[in-house]
């Protein structure tokens, strides 16, 4: 599996960037992702930037002014971004309603090549040359494909909300898992949300989840009713996530919150885990 990280992403314009046209006048950015691929490039050519559909709704790109030279004086060269192009749909939306403005000469680009379709006048690095075809965004990764989210399970305390008081605060964490506050909200459905939280607070937690527009496909907390009972099982919180990761054949990836279960779950499954908090994918 391939991780990308924003820096990632900052790192491959700019190591390529003897790639990207230098002589256009402004940058159109794809939202959303190319909004941000878009806004790196046009600071380094110091020249304006807009969105898609501002630009086709009649707003005009403000920003840097350096003045363009190229062959057509009469028309506008203008580089469209998108970060990546798989099956081309988003660009072919793209280059349906850019077609009106004929006055501009438009050159499409995407940072990363990830599918079959390549249709694009400049691309940067190419990440079919990896074996697994399984790509991670960091900047997608809670609201990727419908493919990769039914393949993905998701832990709950610090990914998918603020981690909670200790469970033996009583009152105190029964109150703040009915009304945690919100970390990452998927916006598309998970294969499977898997927690230590204890069996006897799923009501809570199925509410909460249900209240914050969170789909999944099952639910599995830690099968025992108090504390102690789990206490005394004597199973780590890392050991039961990799125990179901390991049983979930369908299961690529594992989010989890804490960079040392991160690491024991990658190494006793032998799959892939990204860790919120230190932003690194174990494999």
């Amino acid at each position: 599996m391939k991780y990308v990280t924003l820096s990632d992403l900052a790192r491959t314009i700019r190591a390529r960037f003897h790639k990207v046209p230098h002589d256009v006048d402004f940058v159109i950015g794809v939202p959303r992702s190319g909004i941000i691929c878009g806004s790196i490039i046009s600071e380094f050519l110091n020249c304006p930037l807009i969105d898609v559909d501002s630009f086709c709704s009649g707003a005009r790109p403000t920003g840097g002014a350096r003045l363009r030279h190229h062959k057509d004086a009469g028309k506008k060269r203008v580089l469209v971004v998108d970060d990546t192009i798989f099956n081309g749909w988003s660009m072919s939306k793209t280059r349906e309603k850019l077609s009106q403005f004929q006055e501009h000469e438009f050159i499409y680009m995407a940072v990363y090549l990830e599918g079959p379709c390549t249709d694009v006048d400049v691309w940067l690095d190419d990440l079919r040359k990896f074996a697994d075809p399984f790509v991670l965004y960091e900047w997608n990764i809670f609201h990727h494909t419908i493919r990769i989210m039914s393949q993905s399970i998701y832990d709950i305390d610090g990914v998918l909300c603020v981690d909670p008081p200790d469970e033996r605060t009583g009152q105190a964490y029964l109150d703040y898992i009915r009304n945690a506050v919100p970390l990452f909200t998927p916006t598309v459905e998970i294969g499977e949300i898997v927690s230590f939280r204890l069996e006897s607070n799923e009501d809570a937690t199925r509410s909460w989840l249900d209240a914050h527009g969170i789909r999944y496909k099952a639910l599995t907390l830690f099968p025992a009713r108090h504390y102690d009972e789990r206490k005394a099982s004597g199973i780590r919180p890392s050991e039961f996530k990799a125990n179901i990761y390991a049983s979930r054949h369908w299961a690529r990836l594992l989010v989890e919150s804490e960079d040392q279960q991160a690491r024991e779950i990658s190494r006793m499954t032998g799959k892939p885990v990204y860790c919120v908090e230190s932003n690194n994918l174990y494999q």
